[in-house]
């Protein structure tokens, strides 16, 4: 149990009047609304409002948090949604940077006073103005009642508030305007009081001679301690001032310059601290073309934080985030943190709120969150709802000294103060969830219960009323259960000391409940702290660990006892033995580990639980487990680990050789021939052993013999399996064709053409060539694979076909090939001194007939195809140089005229 204790010194003015309920329920944009639950410290999306605006808005709600009326600037919704009686007309503008703020009247919680401005680019510029709401009016909802009141005749789109004092309750109103509130070029805030007494339509005015505002458009924001006042004018810069909230007086004019593409500001807000300041700035991009200026890529903006407190405010400018997107109001919400409308361009909203959780921190401390409220199905727009700058001063701080941070987690068992300021003479009230608490100390002592708790601190010395607030949870403590661990002394050394995994331990310490960790610490006092759980050594054979199990979401805790004991038993290695017969021979194998399962266990008792690792380190402290199928990592052999364990405590570790044998080196598949015309003359087979000595191996063929070699004198497929030493075996298939000398069945001859053709037609089992010989035996054309010869020249020849497949022999057969001579040259010399018919002779085409006639179809000659042909001459004399025409039948019948050339 902890008895916790705090102090606190830092202060800031609130008041009792005015407070963070009053801004409870926000309605903006396209439909789209929130409320802020005090109570409960959470944010509900609402979709029941009613307004429909691109920039202006503003709403209140009553001290209890409840809706009283919201407006545009120009209609009036009471907290049912229906237009106020005479609410509609006012002279504000949707389209009004700022177009409206209700104030209430001070010391009357009946009356309230909205504040409009009007669109500065509207032909008829309305200026600033009031109107009145009586809320008793209308059975309590409420009507407007004096209306549209002038104050300013031209005005920007501005408008801010602040309390003025705590004692009196007024407030300032203000405004920014002309020195006059006549023209359309700015230079002077104007402050209205709004007292008991009503508005005091005289203005305090602070005019400053270096400032000509032309554009009026941006926001006008008031520091939540009144002390600072931003304003944001989108073509014409962003300036800060302070202010007096005694005399409504603004000064000391800083004009703060942003440099790049998004260099017009548009939303400013202060931190609740009223230290840093934050801008939405944007490139006010604006195309004449209405496709082009709706389109999200040409609309680029950024959220700057600048730090007030630095010496150089210019200088500490820091950018939380860039992208594209148009420009959009930042707010300050009730619960300390400021929202971002997210519009991505003037008239296409977005579904979410930005959201700065921690806007009193400095830098990416802020902690921005783009998306951060999900207002869907409603959009937002450019605007939210402004509020009196009141409404969020800091508060006292009652949980952590100099923290805004208002929500107190705590663990069951312990105990809280609440502390403020001891401020002598004040009256402390304190309440828990909305009913008073009988302490009246400026501390709540040991708080034990969960809830929402308040101080509300009048000093009773003129200043004004404190208050502070913290959300307060105690969390249930984790169930957390003791657990033993045996472990195997595997290290060599049977002493009891070992190596444990204490997060093995953990589903037994923590029941197995999600969201649950644990801390080991080796002493009760928990001051040494295990850092190694996963290999720790134990110091003793029986050792006790104190164990811390979390609950990981509330960080609560409970204490358990973690013991260490130290089993010297032992498991038996063994050996898992296969070949490499997976298809791929690399030393690799898929084991199936649940193989060495019975080798392990041998005489062990019954109910041992295997788990298998690749390490021993692994096996010992039971981290990375194998799956029961396991691919070796070194090829061939390697050692992995068994881990036997007894209800779960290491029994014993042992060593399980994986090893992996090659297969023979063989030639798997082979092909040889035989020529059955040799029959029964045999050819010799072997098991096809490479680079090593066939008696190292053992055969079995599937013809029944055992040798390396076999022979065999029939065609067909014979197979060996072949086993070496380690018994692993490969099989050999060798194919034996038949192969044959060839048989002709035919030669088919196409001739006495341009183009003579010989096809030769065999049958048999071998694979052919083919090739001819002239009629001197000389090679005509060589062996080839095609049986086809084209281009022959008449003549005779001899076709030689053999078998290539095992070389069973070759056959051959004499041919003619049938042609004419075109001339002849009868002079002697050798050479074409005959006519004759090519291809005839006493064995080819003996019967045929050959006649020769001269031009005018005297026959001079017959010829036989035994003869050696005409010699040119007729009755023994030389006829003269000429064609001469042939007319053959041949004695298969065909029958070939033609002419030729006797030359001399």
């Amino acid at each position: 149990m902890k008895k916790i204790t705090f102090l606190f010194i830092f202060l800031c003015l609130g008041f009792k009047s005015l407070g963070q309920s009053e801004a409870a329920n926000w309605y903006f944009g396209y439909g789209g609304g929130i409320r802020f639950n005090q109570t409960s410290n959470s944010i509900t999306s609402l979709n029941d409002g009613q307004l429909f605006t691109n920039e202006g808005c503003t709403s209140i709600s009553d001290d209890t948090g409840s809706l009283l009326f919201y407006t545009d600037g120009t209609r009036v919704w009471n907290k049912n949604h229906q237009i106020m009686p005479n609410g509609t007309g006012l002279y504000g503008d949707s389209s009004s940077t700022q177009s409206a703020i209700i104030v209430p009247k001070p010391n009357d919680p009946n009356i309230y006073y909205i504040f409009t401005v009007d669109n500065w680019l509207d032909n008829t510029n309305y200026g600033l103005n009031y109107s009145e709401v009586d809320i008793t009016l209308d059975s309590g909802l409420g009507a407007v009642t004096n209306k549209n009141i002038n104050l300013l005749k031209e005005s920007s789109e501005k408008i801010t508030a602040v309390l003025k004092d705590c004692i009196t309750k007024s407030i300032w109103v203000l405004s920014f305007a002309s020195e006059n509130g006549d023209t359309s070029i700015y230079n002077t805030y104007h402050a209205f009081e709004v007292s008991n007494a009503g508005i005091n339509p005289v203005s305090v005015k602070s005019t400053f001679s270096n400032l000509s505002v032309d554009d009026a458009r941006g926001y006008l924001k008031l520091s939540p301690d009144g002390t600072k006042a931003a304003s944001a004018n989108v073509n014409n810069g962003l300036y800060l001032y302070d202010f007096d909230t005694s005399t409504g007086i603004i000064s000391n004019q800083q004009s703060l310059v942003i440099t790049g593409e998004s260099r017009f500001p548009y939303g400013v807000e202060f931190s609740p601290n009223s230290q840093l300041l934050y801008v939405h700035a944007s490139n006010n991009f604006f195309s004449n073309d209405y496709a082009e200026s709706e389109n999200p890529a040409n609309h680029h903006s950024v959220l700057i934080q600048y730090n007030l407190s630095a010496t150089d405010i210019q200088s500490s400018a820091i950018v939380l985030d860039n992208r594209n997107l148009y420009r959009g109001a930042l707010q300050l919400g009730p619960n300390g943190k400021i929202y971002r409308a997210l519009s991505r361009t003037y008239n296409e909203g977005m579904s979410y709120l930005g959201v700065i959780n921690n806007p009193d921190n400095i830098g990416t401390a802020s902690n921005y969150v783009h998306n951060g409220i999900n207002i869907s199905p409603n959009l937002s727009a450019q605007g939210l709802p402004p509020f009196i700058a009141s409404f969020f001063n800091t508060e006292i701080d009652i949980i952590k000294n100099g923290e805004s941070n208002i929500n107190l987690e705590l663990c069951e068992g312990d105990t809280y103060t609440l502390s403020s300021e001891n401020i002598p003479g004040a009256t402390y009230s304190w309440s828990k969830d909305g009913n008073p608490l009988s302490e009246t100390s400026f501390e709540l002592k040991d708080i034990t219960t969960s809830g929402h708790y308040e101080v509300y601190i009048d000093p009773n010395n003129g200043d004004c009323a404190i208050e502070g607030q913290a959300y307060v949870i105690f969390n249930k403590n984790p169930e957390a259960y003791n657990s033993t661990i045996f472990q195997c002394d595997e290290d060599g050394t049977k002493d009891g000391i070992t190596i444990f995994n204490l997060n093995e331990a953990n589903d037994d310490l923590t029941a197995g409940i999600a969201d649950r960790s644990t801390k080991f610490y080796t002493d009760n006092a928990r001051l040494n702290e295990i850092h190694n759980p996963n290999s720790y050594k134990n110091t003793s054979s029986t050792q006790t660990i104190y164990v811390d199990v979390i609950n990981d979401i509330t960080g609560c805790s409970s204490e358990a006892e973690l013991i260490l004991n130290v089993s010297i038993t032992d498991a038996n290695d063994t050996e898992l033995i296969v070949c490499d017969d997976d298809g791929v021979e690399d030393g690799f194998y898929l084991f199936n580990l649940s193989d060495a399962d019975s080798n392990i266990i041998n005489g062990l008792p019954n109910g041992l639980i295997i788990a298998y690792y690749e390490a021993y380190e692994d096996a010992l402290i039971e981290q990375n487990q194998l799956q029961s199928t396991f691919k070796n990592k070194m090829p061939y052999s390697q050692t992995i680990y068994a881990r036997v364990e007894n209800a779960n405590n290491c029994y014993g570790i042992s060593e399980v050789e994986l090893t992996v044998n090659t297969l023979p080196d063989i030639i798997t598949d082979d092909v040889a021939y035989y020529c059955i015309n040799t029959f029964p003359t045999t050819i010799t087979l072997n098991a096809g052993i490479i680079n090593d000595n066939p008696n190292n191996y053992t055969y079995s063929w599937s013809n029944g013999e055992t040798s390396y070699n076999i022979q065999i004198n029939q065609p067909g497929t014979y197979s060996v399996l072949v086993t070496n030493a380690n018994n692993c075996s490969k099989e050999r298939t060798v194919v034996v064709e038949p192969s044959n000398i060839a048989t002709f069945e035919s030669i088919d001859i196409v001739d006495a053409t341009q183009n003579n053709i010989i096809t030769v037609l065999v049958s048999g089992e071998g694979t052919y060539e083919y090739r001819l010989l002239d009629k001197n035996n000389t090679i005509y054309r060589p062996y080839q694979e095609s049986n086809v010869f084209e281009n022959i020249s008449p003549g005779f020849y001899t076709v030689y076909v053999k078998d290539i497949k095992n070389d069973c022999g070759s056959i051959n057969k004499l041919i003619s090939v049938i042609g004419f001579p075109k001339y002849f040259t009868p002079n002697n010399d050798g050479v074409n001194d005959r006519w004759q018919v090519f291809g005839v002779s006493d064995v080819f085409q003996p019967n045929s007939n050959i006649l020769i006639y001269d031009r005018y179809g005297k026959l001079l000659k017959q010829l036989s195809p035994l003869e050696a042909g005409w010699d040119g001459t007729f009755n023994g004399k030389k006829l003269p140089t000429d064609d001469y025409w042939f007319s053959v039948k041949l004695q298969d019948g065909r029958i070939f005229k033609n002419h030729f050339t006797l030359k001399y």
